[in-house]
């Protein structure tokens, strides 16, 4: 066990120590003893005030950003039913913060939080909490953390102790320093291409996504498409989520995740998920999205491109609108056009018409790191097989009652009322709907068939244009 010296306390953190992935630290104590509460702090959220009577009822994982590096916790359950959920907790943690409260001290559930942890044979330290109560006393919680068989800094022994208060934020800076430096001198390494480990620390089975669980990469990187082996349960990696339930592309060292795609509910902290990497074939046969990148200024400019994903093929980037050349040069690279706060000359918006190349443009930075984000995961996604069952051009809009509908010649197959399609540009797809209604002169007709020419209505509104190709489908 990784012990610190009041010594080693007051010495800075050299920069060769600075562990090259996040640490993952278990948060665990006593029941109603602010162990929930600190993590709020810590992230500036309120997750207690989302669970039933501000109880942890999970196993949950977080990731926060402190002095420009992330620190991934898990905030385990208090109550003496979670014990062994408590247990899971520890096998996968790099560091546990103890939390106890100043005025109750230490309580049964906080002894077997200590017989976890030297089970585990993992590094601690103790975060005295609720300072700030007028009955808080620190001197009685070193007192019975001895009694208990530790002996804390300033109390006969050298395990690190804080007082915080969770509550007000006091001494919170120095906590996370202290989990800095101890994570630090354990010399934490990031293995992203070495096989994958990951730990299994919540699972369960949805109604409308199925199997579903949350893990922690000790080492390698899980991704979309992954085949996944974990005894019984097996499966391909269909979907990941942050914690805050939003798509990422893949899980990296030290970072939680929850994954989809389990054939059966896996157990938790049974053993190491492995998995065999979708991405192992040829670099030929690697995606990436391409886009030309227009911006207003430079340093919106630097911004973006410092933010864009290894995914993100960066044809070209300048400031200044957009034009004639760019559009070019995109229909040469089957590339995009993003723009930042510019605009398209006349001449390019028509070329770009005639060549059905795509141009988009946004005035938050967000938006489209998001968006980009979000066409990288769809192109990275295990595709449902699908039945391609028509074809057809556009070759002319209408506005009828309001309602947009593409004058369309069908080039293939057949296309239905109520079939399912993709609009495509320049054979990549932009949007999905269903066709609402097939017209042909006055009559509205079931089916459009090769070589006629049809409007076409949908359900969903879909932003088309000159040249796009819609696609009817089916699921298999």
């Amino acid at each position: 066990m990784i012990k610190l010296t009041k010594k080693s306390k007051r010495l800075k953190r050299p920069k060769s120590s600075l562990v090259s992935r996040p640490p993952v630290i278990t948060v665990m104590g006593h029941i109603d003893h602010g162990k929930t509460t600190l993590l709020d702090a810590l992230r500036h959220t309120h997750v207690a005030d989302k669970e039933s009577g501000g109880i942890t009822q999970h196993i949950g994982a977080y990731q926060l950003d402190y002095q420009g590096r992330k620190l991934t916790f898990i905030d385990t359950p208090g109550h003496a039913a979670f014990a062994s959920m408590r247990s899971r907790g520890v096998q996968v943690t790099d560091l546990v913060v103890l939390v106890i409260d100043a005025v109750e001290s230490v309580k049964p559930q906080t002894r077997e939080c200590l017989d976890h942890i030297q089970a585990a044979q993992v590094p601690f330290l103790v975060a005295i909490n609720k300072i700030d109560l007028p009955n808080a006393s620190s001197a009685i919680v070193k007192k019975d953390l001895a009694d208990a068989g530790v002996m804390v800094e300033g109390f006969g022994g050298d395990i690190v102790c804080v007082e915080i208060s969770a509550k007000t934020g006091k001494n919170l800076d120095q906590l996370l320093e202290m989990i800095l430096l101890l994570t630090d001198m354990s010399g934490l390494a990031n293995k992203p291409l070495a096989p994958l480990q990951a730990i299994v620390i919540e699972s369960f089975l949805d109604k409308k996504r199925g199997p579903v669980a949350t893990i922690i990469v000790k080492q390698g990187t899980l991704k979309l498409g992954d085949e996944l082996n974990l005894g019984q349960a097996t499966g391909k990696v269909k979907a990941l989520f942050n914690e805050k339930g939003e798509k990422i592309p893949a899980v990296f060292p030290g970072c939680p995740a929850q994954v989809l795609g389990f054939s059966t509910v896996p157990a938790v902290g049974a053993g190491t998920l492995s998995a065999v990497s979708a991405t192992a074939d040829a670099d030929k046969d690697v995606k990436t999205l391409k886009i030309i990148l227009k911006t207003d200024v430079a340093g919106t400019l630097e911004a973006i491109t410092k933010n864009l994903s290894s995914e993100v093929t960066l044809i070209s980037a300048a400031v200044g609108e957009i034009g004639e050349a760019d559009v070019a040069l995109a229909q040469s690279t089957k590339a995009k056009i993003i723009g930042f706060r510019v605009k398209a000359t006349a001449s390019a918006q028509k070329l770009a018409e005639i060549e059905a190349v795509l141009i988009k443009n946004y005035s938050l930075i967000h938006e489209l790191l998001d968006d980009l984000q979000n066409q990288v995961l769809k192109m990275l996604e295990p595709t449902i097989d699908e039945e391609i069952l028509g074809e057809a051009r556009i070759i002319a809009q209408f506005t009828v009652k309001g309602e947009s509908i593409a004058g369309c010649q069908v080039t293939s197959g057949k296309l239905m009322s109520g079939n399912l399609v993709h609009l495509l540009r320049n054979k990549e797809p932009l949007a999905h709907s269903k066709i609402k209604s097939i017209h042909q002169g006055k009559d509205v007709v079931e089916k459009a068939k090769k070589g006629e020419e049809y409007g076409i209505a949908f359900t969903a509104a879909l932003s088309f244009q000159l040249k796009d190709t819609l696609q009817a489908y089916r699921k298999i």
